[in-house]
């Protein structure tokens, strides 16, 4: 008899290079909007040292590593937990359609939409009160660049927030706790979920204090926005995977941003 272990299954790095490729596409889609709305305020901030070209240089090329590195521990973790992007990797390894994909498209697409309209309900609220909210700037710019952003969140930040982030510490959790079943639990799982919910939206206040002051309930806004909507999208994709959670952040940053702001 063997004293080996099985063997685990080989990296997917056909799945890593189309996931790495399309984080830099959907990073790429975001600078039209971002240059609109808080080129002024990085205009008028104090001249670096270094030359600009240099600092854009050396900003892509850090985060084409911090990509590269997100992607490739996001996949070798999630395959220790069952997370991952099963669709995609079915498809990349010819191993033909799996036959849950209609219900993972149709579920990210109605949480997506469902979770787009609550938030769009939260934010009208909010901009009588907060009339300096990042999504009154994003109302005066152009439908195509509010277009591209949608990209960006479904792309780009589901990578970094779903596929990395809460992979990371859900196997962080999941180690701590001794699971005898490699297979990501409940426990770790909700830990994770609402962990990185937690970070998703305070990340979001660095780029908003380039357009308006950071007060207390400005951050309970960001939670709470934010958190409605990474709670939702973790939970597509530990049960359909990575892609259910891309459509669902798409449709809900449609839902707000290339219909939601006609409302104002």
């Amino acid at each position: 008899m063997s004293d080996f272990a099985p063997q685990s299954p080989p990296f997917p790095w056909r799945l890593f290079w189309l996931l790495f490729i399309a984080g830099i596409v959907g990073a790429l889609a975001a600078i039209p909007l971002a240059v609109e709305v808080f080129g002024p305020t990085i205009s008028a901030a104090p001249q670096q040292s270094l030359p600009f070209p240099i600092i854009v240089a050396i900003g892509i090329v850090q985060n084409l590593i911090l990509l590269a590195l997100m992607v490739f521990i996001g996949l070798r973790l999630g395959r220790t937990l069952g997370l991952g992007a099963p669709l995609l990797e079915s498809w990349l390894e010819k191993r033909g359609t799996s036959p849950d994909w209609k219900t993972s498209l149709r579920d990210g697409l109605l949480v997506g939409i469902g979770v787009g309209v609550v938030l769009l309900l939260i934010v009208l609220a909010l901009v009588p009160t907060l009339p300096k909210l990042p999504f009154v700037a994003i109302a005066k710019v152009a439908f195509w660049k509010r277009i591209l952003t949608c990209f960006y969140g479904g792309i780009y930040e589901e990578l970094l927030t779903r596929l990395f982030l809460l992979t990371l510490v859900a196997w962080i959790v999941t180690k701590i706790a001794r699971r005898e079943s490699a297979r990501l639990t409940s426990m770790p799982f909700w830990i994770a979920n609402l962990l990185v919910a937690v970070l998703f939206g305070l990340g979001h206040l660095p780029s908003a204090s380039l357009i308006m002051p950071i007060t207390p309930l400005v951050v309970v806004a960001a939670l709470l926005l934010n958190g409605i909507a990474a709670i939702s999208f973790g939970v597509l994709y530990r049960k359909h995977g990575l892609e259910s959670a891309m459509i669902a952040h798409f449709s809900a940053d449609f839902v707000l941003y290339a219909i939601g702001v006609s409302f104002l």
